[in-house]
């Protein structure tokens, strides 16, 4: 072999990224990684945060969870902020929030860059002078190539990386807004799905969430501020399982992480 070819190209290079942040996020899985349980066994007599006028930030809010998860948490009383790129869907869901409740505002992202998303919290400081007391980092997942198919590698790196940059990018500048002002905080990480089309591949997606959620407990509990994570039960993944329903307890889970004050640094199915 040439030392020509032993340079790797861009997408490689770009694959190894993509591998480094994954492997940084998943540490080595313990036995409760996972609840299935009911909400009430795990967090019986557990402390409340008050969801009513809390200050919730939902990503992707023109996906179908985004959107219903919005409505859900306005119909709490929370004061919602929707952000999302998809600015066409990111007004739909702000106008069916705002036939609910007037406290809800929208921020159209021009990407999912770190200076974007900063650009975004310093304009939710300036408006509200605080900071999000909860992030619902929500996202799509988007179908991934199999390792059988014939799609360039390309492919799976450019969706992986979009996936993992996006969460890791807005729990890291969330979280530091959190520190900065002392404030007591939540990060639920969730995954979801548009439609049954939508989960080939969806094991990979779930791995990666359970990875951050649980490594970014511990490094967060130090600063009073609990992660959790919500993904579909990949054993219900199927076309026999209604995944409107699957989004129902997406959503239920959801708020009862950032309800319960001892729930942080695990994952919860649906």
């Amino acid at each position: 072999m040439s030392a020509k070819n032993r340079h790797p190209s861009a997408s490689q290079t770009k694959l190894f990224e993509v591998i480094h942040i994954v492997l940084t996020a998943i540490q080595p899985s313990y036995p409760d990684l996972f609840h299935n349980e009911t909400r009430e066994k795990h967090g019986k007599g557990g402390h409340k945060m008050n969801i009513e006028s809390a200050l919730v930030l939902i990503t992707s809010a023109s996906s179908l969870l985004g959107s219903t998860l919005a409505i859900h948490f306005a119909r709490l009383g929370a004061r919602v902020i929707l952000c999302d790129t998809n600015q066409q869907g990111l007004l739909e869901t702000f106008k069916r929030c705002r036939d609910i409740s007037h406290e809800v505002e929208q921020y159209h992202l021009a990407d999912y860059s770190l200076h974007s998303i900063h650009n975004m919290l310093d304009h939710i400081e300036h408006t509200y002078q605080s900071v999000p007391d909860v992030l619902i980092n929500n996202w799509p997942n988007a179908p991934l190539p199999s390792v059988v198919d014939e799609h360039p590698a390309e492919l799976f790196i450019q969706k992986l990386a979009l996936m993992a940059s996006s969460l890791f990018t807005f729990g890291q500048a969330c979280s530091e807004r959190m520190r900065h002002r002392s404030a007591k905080g939540v990060i639920v990480n969730v995954l979801s799905y548009n439609s049954p089309q939508d989960m080939p591949g969806i094991e990979n997606a779930t791995s990666m969430v359970s990875g951050f959620t649980q490594s970014w407990a511990k490094e967060l509990t130090p600063f009073n501020i609990r992660v959790g994570g919500v993904v579909p039960m990949i054993s219900a993944n199927d076309e026999s399982v209604h995944w409107a329903a699957v989004n129902d307890e997406l959503i239920r889970n959801t708020e009862y992480i950032v309800a319960n004050e001892y729930f942080s640094g695990r994952v919860m199915s649906a």
